[in-house]
């Protein structure tokens, strides 16, 4: 004869927590993706030439408080000019910084333009706040000095695309 159980948790001997069955009958543990988000946005195609952080877009993400976000991409960056080249992304979460990082280098040798460099983005952070929420995600650049800074596949190579960000979050 068969049996059916009903639970929506299932606990160690201690009272842990070990799995959990969300209201579709999906076990859920610790580990396993819960959402991948996919964002392509042309705002991201584009020059600067400022030393402050600018705003190439932004969109809003849900998450769980608690777990953990996990982003990628990489994004085509090229300096103009001659000199120290520095070009830098971040990631900002409900106006906060989660994730940073960029490129640098010297083109002291003509006025050609320094070569394409991609800039990898791979990183992650805890979500934060209460339950299930919703933050405005922005995605910002930064020079470092006045010559221009090509993000994207602004003034790129032929073949170069406007990068996929990735984000997954993660259950904990």
């Amino acid at each position: 004869m068969a049996s059916i159980l009903n639970v929506d948790q299932i606990n160690n001997a201690a009272g842990t927590s070990s799995i959990t069955i969300d209201s579709s009958g999906k076990a859920l543990m610790p580990g396993h993706v819960v959402n991948v988000t996919r964002v392509q946005n042309t705002g991201i195609d584009t020059t600067l030439s400022t030393s402050t952080f600018t705003t190439f877009f932004t969109f809003d993400l849900t998450a769980t408080a608690g777990n953990i976000v996990y982003v990628s991409s990489s994004v085509p960056t090229r300096g103009g000019g001659t000199g120290y080249q520095l070009a830098a992304l971040r990631i900002l979460a409900g106006g906060t910084g989660v994730w940073g990082s960029g490129y640098n280098g010297d083109n002291n040798s003509s006025a050609s333009e320094e070569p394409l460099t991609d800039i990898p983005v791979a990183g992650s952070w805890i979500w934060t706040g209460s339950g299930s929420n919703t933050q405005t995600i922005s995605v910002q650049g930064y020079t470092y000095n006045g010559n221009n800074k090509y993000f994207g596949d602004n003034n790129q190579l032929a073949a170069t695309t406007t990068p996929v960000f990735t984000f997954m979050e993660i259950a904990q």
